[in-house]
């Protein structure tokens, strides 16, 4: 390795610490003055930074939040990509979630945060507009991976999996994070079960006469 490598390397690594470092110090702060009461400033003071660096990583507060979001679905695709190519789209998912919520710094650093950033979504109705708003682009980038992993094609169908593979995540995360016994292995059970549910079809059943 040149020293010039070795140099981009540590200049990458740095940039990501600071990355890691705004948003956490987001997160802290919403969380002990609220959303609407913290300012982008305040989060740059608070890892000693000035605005314009903030700036350099970030467009608003929302986007410090949901940075998050657009990482885990980063991860999801990639994992996604590297299942079997036989693999079903929903089998491909369910092994994914699995392997994820199974992995060490995932438990230990990932949903954690991933805990707190579903907690904020449910008290900022703005915040949460603005993660649908995101979702909508998600989506359509679940469906065409998930198409190219079926005869289908890209079409209703896997625009119509896409979102309620979505649908089905979202909810299993916020009844998750939600719970008073929220810990890796009770998001793991509930992540699974509705991807099965998914796969099964979700039907429910008749009220008994």
């Amino acid at each position: 390795m040149t020293s010039g490598e070795t140099s981009k390397g540590l200049r990458e690594r740095k940039k990501a610490g600071t990355r890691r470092a705004l948003i956490e110090a987001a997160l802290s702060l919403f969380e002990r003055q609220g959303f609407d009461g913290t300012t982008v400033q305040q989060i740059a003071d608070e890892v000693q930074v000035a605005r314009r660096t903030f700036n350099r990583y970030f467009t608003s507060k929302e986007d410090v939040v949901l940075a998050h979001e657009d990482q885990v679905m980063e991860d999801l695709i990639t994992a996604i990509d590297g299942r079997p190519r036989g693999e079903s789209p929903v089998t491909a998912l369910r092994a994914v979630f699995r392997t994820l919520l199974a992995d060490p710094h995932w438990r230990r650093h990932e949903l954690p945060r991933m805990q707190r950033v579903q907690l904020l979504l449910a008290d900022n109705p703005a915040l949460m507009g603005e993660n649908m708003r995101r979702f909508a682009v998600r989506e359509e980038l679940l469906a065409h991976h998930l198409a190219e992993r079926s005869s289908a094609g890209h079409s209703f169908h896997a625009r119509l999996l896409a979102s309620t593979a979505f649908a089905a995540l979202r909810i299993a995360f916020q009844e998750w994070a939600g719970s008073p016994d929220a810990d890796p292995d009770s998001c793991a059970r509930l992540v699974d079960e509705a991807l099965r549910r998914l796969d099964l079809g979700l039907d429910l059943p008749p009220l008994m006469e």
